[in-house]
């Protein structure tokens, strides 16, 4: 009898199961029939839908046929959940590798094969040894869902998707869980029914996360859910208890029952709801204590700020993260102060630009202080008839300009500065909780209003920093123009001499001879070295250029033995020696070789001319975790040479185009250098004390996907790196060979232009 009644159960569970299911996927599909992940959702449900539908008619009937018919859609259950999910693990927001369930697929094939079989050779599907790895494929797939989710979990950063991403991975684990109780019964044991209800509410809340992104709404929903829950956990209590007091035989006792029943739940429902609003109330009231810490720890960090777009996005994420504002944006004044751009915001997209005619009344008011949307609507409402006209359309104005941003409160950044109307107005913070009247409180608004002052002091900061930027860039530029005069009226002013020379005293041309091929002579290295600097000139011009397609992942060891055999070619490398020493163990980057070979170069040739008496030019590859571009993985190639050094008052100028120390040198070596390693994300860092040498460092991200672990010191090879030579390589030997001579295009920037000569330095790798 008790099986009997269980039975009864499950049937009519699987057909509201099948019914609601249907719905829920029918509702997605309605909204957008050209999205894949509603797509990919809609046909997981419907085949769950199908596989319940199947169940009722086979529980009902106990035909062979329908039980045979179940198993198809069951078998298809897996491979449209896995698809569904990684379908939405691999949305922009979300950030997941997007992966097709070919392994399940394969599995989906091997168990369509089974009940083929099943059905023209012999009754397999009936047989326990079928039914249970069958039980474990589709279960199995559901959890390998649940793990799929709880990878990219650990994976997330964002805290909004981290949430959705959370609640998810649970639900699915309990929905899983219960959902595989229900098979229980087939075998007999007593054990209710609860998995359908709980795949309904999970099925129901994954479709509501699909149009809810924000995290406010995601939690707001979670509460909904568990009331929801909470409610059908008891009426499935009350009615199961009733209908177990019936039994067989006194179906007539039914409607009594339900009566009563209906009773309970009366009773019940209000002291149950009081205490679920009341823990949704506390739940708020934490989140209101988070608002103000997140408000205050901001305001903190933006005192380090002087970047506005790392302003508006720090705001804009903080105001997201708390929970306590559903729509907030920032509107910053433009270049030419017409008007005000939307500089950033989350919720509903407010207008992309104030038009300072169009909002006039708003930015008037909004230079006196706060604006509060509702106080204005309340202003509006109480004016008598016999009120200004031009009040009413200004107060109506406001409210317009205000829905337009989707405000509930209005801040102003506030300048130092004064015009004829007010405060220099810089911009507006807006802000808005739509999910009840009067959301924020008097200490709400204050964390506000101090934390739109903050934003003023640094948008300020930005403009003046700013405008030393532009002050700076002017010097450099009027610096560096100079210096291109130089460079240019130099060789101009020897050929107009030569030329001068040729014509002879009496102004005739001289007779070929050993004298006028001297002055020819002259004109053609002048006008050599003339075409040189403009060739250089257009080379740091050309250097912030991106090359066609994505540079390539390289060992940038590999970059720095070309480059140590093509300085020992080098005439300076004369009377020196050249130690080089590699870290097996380095990152690789992404990056240009030829352009690193060239950056490389460069700074070692410099480094040979800083010893012209000869000299130890050491050149060694390491692993760093910081530099000046912060923390992180970087590769350095570090050049050391032990000769005159630089002066103190020179190293800030090292970088500026033109700026030269040599008697004929152009000064773009070192700024084309520092180009390329800016293009690839890098620096350069530079250490030097007068007569005792100087040290460049060349600080190159890792490629991204590094792992920390490949920055770890340690003897096994590296992953990460080309895979090396099982053969012993034969070691260097201490006296380099006669190399040949480096070509044209690797072996150009030494700061005076010249191509170096093949020399005799002695190199020693390690």
């Amino acid at each position: 009898m008790r099986y009997i009644w269980l039975v009864d159960v499950q049937a009519v569970s699987a057909l509201l199961a099948a019914l609601v299911i249907l719905a829920i996927g029918a509702s997605v599909i309605l909204r957008n029939r050209t999205d894949r992940t509603y797509v990919s959702f809609s046909t997981f449900t419907f085949v769950v839908s199908a596989w319940q539908l199947c169940n009722f008619i086979e529980t009902a009937t106990g035909s062979g046929l329908w039980r045979w018919l179940a198993l198809w859609p069951a078998a298809t259950i897996p491979p449209t959940a896995i698809a569904f999910f990684r379908q939405f693990l691999a949305q922009p927001s979300i950030g997941g590798p997007h992966r097709p369930p070919r392994v399940t697929l394969a599995w989906t094939l091997l168990a369509y094969l089974g009940l083929i079989y099943g059905a023209v050779v012999a009754p397999i599907h009936e047989s326990l040894w079928f039914l249970v790895p069958f039980g474990a494929y589709v279960f199995g797939g559901l959890y390998r869902c649940v793990y799929d989710m709880f990878v990219q979990y650990r994976a997330t950063t964002k805290r909004v998707e981290r949430a959705r991403i959370r609640y998810l991975m649970l639900g699915g684990l309990l929905a899983t869980t219960l959902a595989l109780t229900d098979v229980l019964p087939r075998f007999v044991a007593a054990w209710p029914t609860v998995g359908n209800v709980l795949s309904i509410l999970y099925l129901y809340f994954i479709s509501q996360t699909l149009f809810r992104y924000r995290l406010i709404d995601v939690n707001e929903l979670v509460g909904k859910m568990a009331v929801l829950g909470s409610l059908v956990v008891l009426l499935w209590a009350v009615y199961g208890l009733l209908l177990s007091w019936v039994g067989g035989g006194q179906d007539g006792l039914f409607l009594l029952n339900a009566l009563v029943a209906s009773f309970v739940i009366l009773i019940l429902f209000e002291p149950v709801r009081s205490l679920l609003e009341n823990t949704v109330n506390r739940w708020l009231l934490r989140q209101r204590t988070e608002l103000r810490g997140r408000l205050e720890t901001l305001r903190r960090e933006l005192l380090h700020v002087v970047d506005v777009p790392d302003l508006v996005r720090r705001v804009i994420t903080a105001l997201e993260e708390s929970r306590r504002v559903t729509d907030a944006s920032v509107f910053l004044l433009d270049a030419d102060g017409a008007g005000y751009d939307r500089a950033g915001f989350f919720g509903a997209a407010p207008t992309d630009r104030l038009d300072a005619g169009a909002a006039r009344a708003l930015l008037e008011r909004a230079r006196a202080g706060l604006i509060d949307v509702d106080a204005v609507r309340r202003e509006r409402d109480a004016l008598s008839p016999d009120a200004p006209l031009e009040k009413r359309e200004a107060l109506d104005a406001i409210i317009a300009t205000a829905e337009l941003m989707n405000a509930g409160l209005i801040f102003p950044f506030l300048g130092s500065a004064e015009t004829e109307q007010g405060p220099w107005l810089l911009g507006l913070l807006a802000v808005r909780d739509d999910r009840a009247e009067g959301a924020f409180d008097l200490d709400d608004v204050d964390m506000f209003r101090q934390l739109a002052s903050q934003g003023a002091r640094v948008i300020e900061s930005s403009q003046a920093y700013e405008r030393v930027k532009e002050r700076d860039r002017l010097a450099a530029l009027g610096e560096m123009s100079a210096g291109l005069a130089h460079e240019i009226r130099n060789p101009l002013g020897a050929i107009k001499g030569a030329a001068q020379l040729l014509l002879g005293p009496d102004g005739k041309p001289l007779p070929p001879g050993p004298e006028s091929a001297e002055f020819i002579d002259i004109i053609l290295e002048e006008v050599n070295r003339l075409n040189n600097v403009v060739t250089r000139f257009l080379d740091y011009a050309r250097a912030d250029r991106a090359e066609a397609g994505k540079p390539p992942q390289i060992d940038l060891n590999n970059v720095v033995r070309k480059t140590v055999t093509l300085l020992q070619a080098a005439r300076e490398a004369k009377g020196t020696e050249i130690k080089a020493r590699y870290d097996e163990m380095l990152p690789p980057v992404v990056a240009d070789p030829d352009a690193l070979v060239q950056v490389f170069l460069n700074l070692g040739l410099n480094g040979l001319q800083a010893m012209p008496e000869g000299g130890v030019l050491e050149i060694l590859t390491t692993r760093r975790r910081r530099s000046k571009l912060g923390y992180g993985q970087f590769a350095e190639v570090r050049l050391r040479d032990h000769g005159v050094g630089i002066p103190g008052d020179r190293l800030k100028k090292l970088f500026i185009p033109f700026f030269t120390t040599k008697s004929r040198g152009t000064g773009l070596g070192l700024a084309i250098a520092q180009r390329i390693v800016s293009q690839h994300g890098g620096t350069i860092e530079v250490r030097s004390t007068p007569d005792e040498g100087s040290t460049f460092s060349v600080f190159l991200p890792a490629a991204p996907g590094v792992p920390v672990a490949a920055t770890t010191t340690g003897k096994m090879d590296n992953p990460f790196l080309p895979p090396r030579d099982p053969t012993p390589a034969p070691r260097p030997p201490t006296t380099a060979p006669a190399p040949t001579a480096p070509p044209a295009e690797a072996a150009a920037p030494s700061d005076d232009g010249a191509l170096p000569e093949q020399g005799a330095a002695r190199v020693v790798t390690t």
